[in-house]
């Protein structure tokens, strides 16, 4: 609610895991920088917060708890932001800096002088300078608040430079008529410096402008006035006492003079009498001509104070005068000037820049009375304006803005504050506050096509009567107009959500939605911008249009409420009442929110959604790997098992009751480890989330041929040959001995001695093993000579350049305590990275002229090997290591026994399959 402030594409919103508790905020600084934090720490706070990022010198938004903004805009700067980013209030105060005196906050960047010859008044506005010199060294001066006085600069007159909050007033104070007299008042010479061109407008005023010609700065047409209090006002019936009278006449009592009638440097008594002040610039001189009539005033008028003023060219209030006349800008004129007899009308424009694109809830002007020429209320009225600039000086010209009939009346006020002493008593300033429904209609209206709101105050009515009325006469502060305006955001449109999966929907929860329930919960996202409760009604209707017959009106769905903080999103929910839906029709939904203010957000978009309560069947599946009820392929052969199920979106299926996968493919892939007979369970779910039923598919594995070779080595010398007593394979592979290979008693009868002498063991023709499927190695080993070499291969199948698997001992096992190590290697090359699980740490401990059962597992199915070790023939008892297996490859080259071990070896066996732990046991415990 509030500001005009980007928002982003609304998305969904997604869980979060829960976040650790909020620090408390911390109310003692209530100010953000931007508009959503301003929210947060308002309704935490329950305090109104400044939105940084929106303050300006002239305004500042709020955001309240409830997350409505409020705009403050004056017309003249309230505080200023410095070079090093901060804020701070206006202070007009003089004091010292680098090269003179400055204000300690004032819009203008100028520095005064402390005296001497230097320059008089030093202004930087951006690159460009603008100097004021005397002609004259300078005392130093008096400071007084925001004045400088350098007294005595010519016999009886001193010379005030007073900061204001965009500029500053240079004024010439005359004491006395003899000070008056003095010819080097006829014409009083400036000197101009600095890089910013100064000209004159045709008004009197000045323009000054820098190198490229660009308006920087400008003066209001000078302008003088004098000390005089006579000037007749309601119920005075005496002169009030004077700067120099003693008492009034016949009473011998003195009267204090009211404040506001005092003429100071600053601005003139509300009775004092001005008049203009002829302006020229020639060259760097700038030259003013005082009028000669008031210089000759008797002594009651002074001192007298010539000026002009200068400020920088961004004012949000003007006047115009009906006889074109000049006047000081330190008050707002409405009304009949009972000096000159002109007419006067204030303008003001205030900055609504941060109100775009909002709803304007409340809006006023307030202004403070300053001065009244009736004792009594007397009425003003305000108009709004078109856009206007003021040139020169602040003053407009009087045709061109006019109000009254010809302008849009907004408000009238009225009251009174005369400060002349003539009222009985001295009045007090009034607040003037100008409301209502026109004013506030006027405003929104405005606020959605301009970035400013301009106003006219004038003392005519819409009848255009009154302005000539002497007691319309009023004077206003401009430092205290201000627009106080508050305003909300309409909440964004709710965006749909998508339904939960936990009872409405499963695959298709978003629109075009797919449901299984006939009482689903609709959800949307709501956001407000600076938070707050909103309120959000669902309807749903047969067509996406507001014209589509409602099947459920937002009066019977339940009404959301849902309570934001600043931008923060929330979820609205509303459950669709039971027998409003049936199966099979498409619906439409929208949703909108309203906020407290009572501002709706306008319908969202609309979503769909069709309920489908049947679930799919599974009516068949096949395997051509894997039959149903048939013997199929062994155990490592994968299977594809195909589903048929008319509307099913995945398929859930399992083997055996075992662990569960979930796919949206009609098929799955699976490799039994196992023989016999298995079970493939599998359920279709369709994207509403209904589940058939389980259907069964029995399949059978046949059982792995037992293809083995065993090599005893029963055999006696002189016989080169050992017999493969194995079976299941094509063809048998009888073993050759090699070298000084020979038999000798082995473990169970006899067994092969080999020497570890390069060329001793036993060799068969070619490969015996397929050593991309499962494989299971085994020997019965009994070293002769752990020292001979720290590895000693027993068994092994090679490739061209390497062995894909090795059987050995190895001494840099178990810690470098040695051990037996079953190897596998990655690649057919040198170099292959291997991977070597080891046993025999505390079991069948590698040890000279003991003998020790070592097998070595593959299994390809799983992706695992193992090493075993059996050191105990009577029982089972010993080590198991498992490793994951590297990548399979195939090595054709013949399989080899003996190698470089040195001792003996008996009861070789190669299984061309996964044997059991109970089945290596078994051939363990021979």
């Amino acid at each position: 609610m509030l500001l005009s402030v980007s928002l982003g594409a609304v998305v969904p919103l997604i869980a979060a895991p829960d976040q650790a508790a909020a620090a408390p905020a911390d109310c003692a600084t209530l100010v953000r920088e931007d508009v959503r934090a301003a929210a947060l720490l308002a309704a935490e706070c329950d305090e109104s917060v400044e939105v940084l990022g929106e303050r300006s010198e002239t305004t500042q938004v709020f955001v309240d708890a409830s997350g409505v903004g409020r705009l403050e805009s004056a017309v003249v700067p309230q505080r200023v932001h410095r070079k090093d980013g901060t804020w701070a209030d206006i202070d007009l105060a003089l004091q010292p800096v680098s090269g003179g005196l400055a204000p300690v906050a004032s819009t203008a960047d100028m520095t005064f002088s402390v005296g001497g010859t230097g320059a008089l008044v030093t202004w930087r506005e951006g690159a460009a300078t603008f100097e004021l010199s005397w002609p004259g060294s300078l005392p130093v001066p008096r400071v007084s608040g925001a004045t400088a006085i350098y007294d005595g600069v010519l016999p009886g007159v001193n010379l005030h430079v007073t900061a204001d909050r965009a500029g500053f007033r240079h004024v010439l104070e005359v004491l006395t008529p003899q000070a008056a007299s003095n010819p080097a008042l006829r014409q009083v010479r400036y000197g101009l410096g600095g890089d910013m061109r100064v000209t004159r407008a045709a008004d009197g005023g000045l323009s000054l402008a820098d190198a490229s010609g660009e308006k920087l700065l400008q003066a209001s047409p000078a302008v003088m006035w004098d000390s005089s209090i006579s000037t007749p006002s309601p119920g005075l019936q005496e002169r009030v006492a004077g700067p120099e009278d003693t008492g009034q006449a016949g009473t011998g009592a003195e009267v204090p003079v009211p404040s506001d009638l005092v003429s100071t440097a600053q601005r003139p008594g509300v009775l004092a009498a001005s008049a203009p002040v002829e302006v020229a610039v020639s060259g760097s001189d700038l030259t003013l001509t005082p009028d000669p009539n008031m210089m000759a005033a008797s002594s009651a008028a002074f001192p007298l104070f010539i000026d002009p003023a200068f400020s920088k060219l961004r004012s949000k209030w003007a006047y115009a005068s009906s006889n074109g006349e000049n006047n000081d800008t330190s008050s707002a004129r409405v009304g009949l000037s009972p000096e000159s007899g002109a007419r006067y009308r204030s303008y003001f424009s205030f900055d609504t820049s941060a109100m775009s694109d909002t709803t304007v809830l409340t809006a006023k002007i307030l202004m403070k009375l300053d001065h009244s020429w009736s004792c009594e209320p007397t009425w003003v009225h305000l108009y709004r304006t078109g856009s206007w600039t003021a040139s020169s000086g602040n003053r407009l010209a009087w045709s061109s803005y006019p109000l009254g009939s010809s302008a849009t009346w907004l408000d009238s006020w009225e009251g009174n504050a005369n400060e002349a002493g003539g009222c009985g008593s001295q009045q007090q300033n009034s607040d003037a506050v100008f409301e209502g429904g026109t004013l506030l209609q006027d405003v929104q209206a405005q606020v959605g096509s301009s970035n400013s709101y301009w106003v006219g105050l004038c003392a005519c009515n819409q009848e255009n009567e009154w302005e000539s009325a002497q007691d319309r006469w009023k004077k206003f502060f401009t430092d205290r107009t201000y627009l106080v305006a508050t305003f909300d955001v309409k909440p964004n449109p709710p965006v749909g959500l998508a339904f939960t999966t936990t009872t409405d929907c499963y695959r298709q929860c978003a629109s075009p939605a797919m449901l299984r329930s006939f009482t689903p919960t609709l959800r949307a996202q709501v956001q407000d911008r600076f938070g707050g409760v909103l309120g959000t009604a669902f309807e749903i209707r047969t067509s996406p249009s507001l014209t589509g017959t409602i099947v459920v009106s937002s009066t019977t769905m339940p009404f959301a409420s849902v309570t934001t903080v600043g931008n923060a999103t929330g979820v609205a929910t509303s459950k669709v009442p039971a027998g409003s839906l049936v199966a099979g029709v498409t619906y439409y939904w929208h949703a909108t929110s309203m906020d407290e203010a009572g501002l709706w957000s306008g319908w969202g978009p609309w979503y769909s959604f069709t309920i489908d309560n049947t679930p799919p069947t599974v009516s068949n599946v096949t395997s051509t790997q894997y039959p149903f009820k048939s013997w199929g392929a062994t155990p490592g052969t994968a299977g594809t098992f195909a589903f048929t199920a008319a509307g099913a979106a995945e398929y859930t299926w399992d083997i055996d009751g075992g662990s569960a996968t979930t796919t949206t493919s009609a098929s799955a892939t699976y490799t039994p480890a196992t023989d016999m007979v298995h079970t493939l369970h599998v359920k279709a779910k369709d994207s509403a989330g209904n589940t058939s039923s389980t259907y069964d598919y029995q399949f059978w594995v046949s059982p792995v041929p037992n293809a083995y070779s065993h090599w005893t080595f029963d055999e006696t010398d002189p016989v080169k040959t050992a017999a493969d007593a194995g079976s299941g394979f094509s063809a048998r592979n009888p073993a050759t001995l090699t070298g000084g290979a020979h038999f000798v008693p082995g473990y169970l009868k006899n067994a092969l001695h080999v020497s570890g002498a390069v060329g001793d063991g036993a060799v068969t023709s070619g490969p015996v093993l397929d050593t991309t499927k499962s494989f299971t190695v085994m020997a019965w080993v009994r070293p002769a000579n752990l020292s001979a070499r720290p590895l000693q291969t027993f068994l092994a199948q090679d490739g061209s350049w390497m062995s894909r698997f090795q059987l050995q001992y190895r001494q840099d096992a178990n810690g470098g305590r040695g051990g037996w190590c079953f190897t596998l290697s990655s690649a057919d090359a040198t170099g292959a990275s291997k991977t070597i699980p080891c046993a025999g740490q505390n079991v069948g401990i590698p040890t000279n002229g003991e003998w020790a059962h070592v097998a070595g597992r593959y299994d390809r199915v799983t992706g695992k090997m193992r090493v075993y070790v059996m050191g105990d023939p009577n029982s089972c008892a010993g080590e198991v290591t498992e490793a994951t297996a590297p990548v399979s490859w195939s090595a054709t080259a013949p399989f080899r026994i003996g190698h470089d071990f040195s001792g003996d070896i008996d009861d070789v066996r190669a299984y061309q399959r996964v044997l059991s732990d109970s089945e290596i046991c078994q051939q363990a415990s021979q």
